[in-house]
């Protein structure tokens, strides 16, 4: 069994053809087959079903393809650390949420390119059950997700804070008159794993909630552009929203703090080696994440402020209303 047999059996298995997979590797379909095929000799297992349209793994497929990938991971790994030094270098695969990714992580990824020039960088978006799974599997060096999880595998730290909200189409100026529709309203949100989804379907059944149907879209302009139609609702970080394009066309509604209040963490599989790579963007992370921090607070605090001074006006003319 050599290494080349276990990236072409890899390959295939997540190109589901012997013809992409051998265009994806650079090699020749006759040539996939046959290391295929003497794999499975090898191993006296069947690893794949051919079908017209392709292949899919057996089960005894899906078990070695778990292996293979983590035999890959260490090669990979292996040779990161001998090659490891001061100045980053090798390949650094991420993984992050859609809504972190689009607002976030630009500064940071301009800024680390910037300076580590001789790291490859990719990034994957997904939702946080997608983005531990790959993790803990060793397909990415870390990722960015919503809140703190159980797993004896991840090292997890915290990398900022975010402040969910309700957002609604235009036609909704307020949470009460929201309210009173929220049971027939179209949930739009990112498809089963997605931190934010779960933290609304809580936040529902918590207050006995039950919304219409949920309509699932993959992309963040997608689920915005369908509130902004007065399609539905969503939950979404206030940062996300105040920096979309149809920002003015939608309302933001505040929650409850203990729904509001959540925290984005990095994680990466304790197993892994923490190479040079991977050290310098968290740490430019948490630079950049400070910095904007600090502007995204201030801008949430004078909002606060002049929802407190709307409410304090709006009190003090009740009471002049009663002393007269």
């Amino acid at each position: 069994m050599e290494l080349r047999h276990l990236r072409m059996f890899c390959a295939v298995a997540d190109c589901g053809s012997f013809t992409a997979a051998a265009e994806k590797i650079h090699n020749v379909q006759s040539n996939v087959t046959m290391r295929i095929k003497e794999l499975e000799a090898e191993l006296n297992q069947q690893l794949f079903i051919r079908q017209k349209n392709g292949v899919v793994l057996t089960s005894a497929g899906q078990i070695f393809l778990g292996y293979a990938q983590r035999i890959l991971q260490l090669t990979d790994e292996s040779r990161n650390a001998l090659l490891d030094s001061a100045s980053p270098r090798g390949v650094l695969r991420l993984g992050s949420m859609e809504t972190t990714a689009a607002i976030r992580l630009p500064k940071v990824l301009a800024k680390y390119h910037e300076r580590y020039p001789q790291v490859q960088l990719s990034l994957m978006t997904g939702t946080t059950n997608e983005l531990i799974k790959a993790v803990e599997c060793h397909r990415l060096d870390g990722a960015f997700v919503g809140g703190f999880h159980q797993s004896a595998s991840l090292h997890q730290e915290e990398v900022f804070q975010e402040e969910l909200v309700l957002v609604s189409g235009a036609e909704f100026e307020s949470l009460s008159a929201l309210a009173r529709q929220m049971s027939g309203q179209t949930v739009l949100a990112f498809r089963t794993g997605c931190f934010y989804r779960s933290t609304l379907e809580h936040w529902f059944y918590q207050a006995g909630i039950v919304p219409g149907q949920v309509m699932e879209l993959g992309t963040l302009d997608g689920i915005m552009s369908c509130v902004a139609a007065g399609m539905g609702i969503t939950l979404l970080p206030r940062s996300v929203v105040e920096s979309h394009a149809v920002r003015h066309d939608v309302h933001c509604h505040a929650l409850p703090a203990e729904y509001a209040n959540v925290k984005t963490v990095f994680i990466r599989n304790k197993d892994a080696i923490v190479t040079a790579a991977l050290t310098a963007m968290i740490d430019l992370a948490h630079e950049q994440f400070a910095m904007d921090g600090g502007v995204l607070r201030s801008s949430a605090g004078r909002m606060m402020d002049a929802t407190v001074g709307a409410f304090m006006r709006r009190e003090e003319r009740v009471e002049t209303c009663r002393v007269g």
